[in-house]
Formats: structure tokens, sequence, C-alpha cells
């Protein structure tokens, strides 16, 4: 994919006048977590403002961790929400209760269980059980617990793999990989997820700091 066609997603939004100096710059999609484990979590009744901002074509996404799949169904009907992303154990079959419903899916997975040659499972299911289910897979740094680290994985584990269903490259993004970013080639790569390296603190991004890896991504 050539970079310009990039597709870049800003996580972990909390504050309305700073999601709208990001939402200046045009990205493609902006997410909200919804895992009280977080800190980025947007509480349990969070500021309306916050999913008012985002034009029609800035897609918003919320950010589910095993949450009982009714609950996820009210609140991004009730939040106007674009696509729900999962970062837990949500099996197949919870994807299309959530894609029937209405909201695309964007589905977390260990990019150590990509499979090279031969099928690897998450938990029980691999990759390709969810692969006619959800609009996109989102490939992020495993840790202890759930959602991202914030650091790094090795990208051939995905970019050098057979990997067909469109995808989203997470996992310790940060302002000095604008050049390496602009390297990256797969035929499945819609875009990358931004987080904590482009924040002044949890939810509070660096304006500044998104502008310019903005303008490298898009030059």
């Amino acid at each position: 994919m050539a970079t310009g066609s990039l597709k870049i997603k800003v996580c972990g939004m909390l504050y309305p006048d700073n999601l709208e100096e990001v939402c200046a710059l045009g990205p493609d999609y902006v997410g909200y977590i919804f895992y009280p484990g977080s800190k980025r979590y947007v509480g349990k009744e969070p500021d309306p403002a916050l999913f008012r901002i985002p034009t029609d074509e800035i897609k918003k996404v919320g950010v589910f961790v095993d949450e009982k799949v009714h609950h996820v169904i009210r609140i991004s009907e009730a939040l106007r929400l674009d696509l729900v992303q999962l970062h837990g154990s949500e099996s197949p079959d919870y994807c299309r209760i959530i894609r029937d419903a209405g909201f695309p899916v964007i589905r977390a997975f260990d990019p150590g269980l990509v499979p090279q040659e031969n099928p690897a499972p998450i938990k029980k299911y691999s990759l390709e059980d969810y692969s006619e289910l959800v609009h996109l897979f989102l490939f992020d740094t495993p840790g202890p617990g759930y959602g991202g680290t914030g650091q790094k994985f090795d990208w051939n584990l995905v970019l050098g793999a057979p990997v067909s269903s469109p995808f989203l490259l997470s996992g310790g993004i940060g302002p000095d990989d604008a050049m390496a970013v602009g390297k990256l080639r797969h035929s499945s790569l819609h875009g990358i997820d931004v987080n904590s390296k482009f924040e002044v603190s949890p939810g509070f991004k660096d304006i500044p700091l998104l502008r310019k890896f903005f303008l490298e991504i898009r030059k």
C-alpha cells in the first residue's frame, strides 16, 4: 500500500478541547476506550461532547474488553459510534453479533499468533475464524493485561506473513517512526494506530507532535 493512502487512527481520546485539535488534523479514525482498567477510560458517563466533535469523515471507534455484548451494542447505539474495537478474548460468535447489530468490528490480535505458514490459535481461535466477520484486524504488542503496551513488536511478523484481511498496525508507533512507516509495504495494510507516544499525559495528545507526524506521513 502506498504511504499516501495509509489511514491514521488516534486512540485514547478523553478531552473535548484536545479532541477538537486532533480532529482538525484530519485523522481517519479516533478511538474511545470503554475499558475501566485503562488510564484512558472514558468513564461510565462520558462527556457527550466527545462524540459530537468528529465530522462524518472521521470514524468514531469504541474500544471494549470482554464487555457483555448487549452493553457494547447499547453504548455504541447511544453514542453513535461507527465501529467497535475488541481487545479481549471475544469469540467469532461475539464478533458476529456486533457486526449484525450494524457495527463493523476491529479485532485486536497478537502479532505473534499470525500464521506464517499454518494457522496458529488465539486461545482456541485462529485468524481465519475471524476473517469473514471483522472489518479490520489490529495487530498490537501483547502484555500481561489487556490493551496495548506502548511497545513495538517485530513488524515483520505481520508484514512478512500472508495476511489477506485488511489490518491496522499498532504497538508503540511514535514521532520518530514516520520514515519507517513510510517504508511499510503489504497488500492488506490499511493504516496505523497511534496513542501513548503522542501524549503529554494519558488521554491528552501532543498536537505539535501529531501535526508533524501527519505531515510527514502524508506528504
